[in-house]
């Protein structure tokens, strides 16, 4: 099952609770940071991240 289009602020709220905190944005792409982790790059449009975006959150730990 593949994930739907999400609001952004869920997306946000997920990512927070994984430990990632919205260091910048750039244009349209929300970026966020963990310590020793990759930085996490997540388009916005019209409020609403792509479902491909979900369920790339989703496999974080």
């Amino acid at each position: 099952m593949v994930p739907s289009e999400k609001r952004f602020n869920l997306v946000r709220e997920i990512l927070e609770k994984k430990g990632y905190e919205l260091a910048r944005i750039s244009g349209s792409h929300h970026i966020f940071t963990k310590k020793g982790v990759l930085p996490v790059s997540i388009p916005v449009h019209k409020g609403k991240v792509k479902a491909y975006y979900v369920k790339q959150i989703e496999k974080i730990e």
